[in-house]
């Protein structure tokens, strides 16, 4: 049998198939944005230009809020266990729908779209914001993630960031380390800023090594900051040398 470049008629085929059927299935059902459902891409330009970015100029550095650079109202300036933190937007217009479409309603094709804005968003701060932001990304041995418990791990069936991180690590040539495990079982959207913080305490285990390693750590939503904070902390304990925080969006 005669292959292509290593690949045999066989995989061809197979592969001719699955493009097919891709083809097929546009056509009974087309993408549709995930922010507003217009047809025709999984995040349209409109929603994109919709976002309402954080500058990294003015956000806080310890929260990722808005406009914290001088003082922030958010955290009040405490010191928090991540290195720096960043959000590349304000949880508000289309990115909540787009969030929820992608972690609750199983849209999976969604994490390489998400993964390349949070990589957009941490080099543009390197390059606007070197002062606060510089080597965030350039400087990390690895990019690792806040993981789902197990319990939403067998409701969604994937961990939402660790899809997302596979794509950003693809995407900037940076290594993945898997290396946080989360206990517990609570949704915690559903929790006000006090039991969060209770509740993330004690939640995350480190379970690769870490010493020494400058890490960048990824998850999709700030909303108190205890989430972020616990896994970074807990990274810390274990010996990482700094641990900076990417998200995609901030509660404020």
């Amino acid at each position: 049998m005669f292959g292509v470049k290593g690949i045999s008629s066989t995989s061809r085929g197979a592969q001719i198939l699955a493009h097919a059927g891709e083809l097929v299935l546009e056509v009974l059902s087309p993408t549709r944005c995930a922010g507003c459902e217009r047809a025709g891409a999984l995040i349209c330009e409109r929603c994109l230009d919709a976002l309402e970015l954080i500058d990294p100029k003015q956000s806080c550095c310890s929260c990722g809020a808005p406009f914290g650079a001088l003082q922030c109202t958010e955290c009040t300036g405490e010191v928090l266990p991540c290195g720096r933190c960043l959000a590349m937007a304000g949880f508000s217009g289309p990115l909540p729908r787009i969030i929820r479409a992608y972690k609750d309603a199983g849209e999976r094709r969604l994490a390489p779209e998400l993964a390349e804005l949070m990589l957009a968003c941490v080099e543009h701060a390197e390059c606007v914001a070197p002062d606060r932001y510089g080597g965030m990304l350039t400087q990390a041995d690895a990019v690792s993630f806040v993981p789902a418990t197990a319990a939403a791990f067998r409701r969604r069936g994937f961990d939402h960031m660790e899809q997302i991180a596979q794509a950003f690590c693809a995407l900037a040539g940076v290594p993945l380390l898997d290396a946080l495990a989360k206990h517990g079982s609570y949704d915690q959207r559903a929790l006000g800023r006090a039991s969060r913080q209770a509740y993330a305490q004690g939640a995350y285990e480190v379970v690769t090594p870490v010493a020494g390693m400058h890490l960048l750590l990824l998850d999709d939503v700030i909303t108190t900051g205890a989430t972020i904070s616990a896994a970074a902390g807990a990274l810390g304990n274990a010996g990482a040398a700094t641990v900076d925080a990417l998200a995609l969006a901030r509660v404020w």
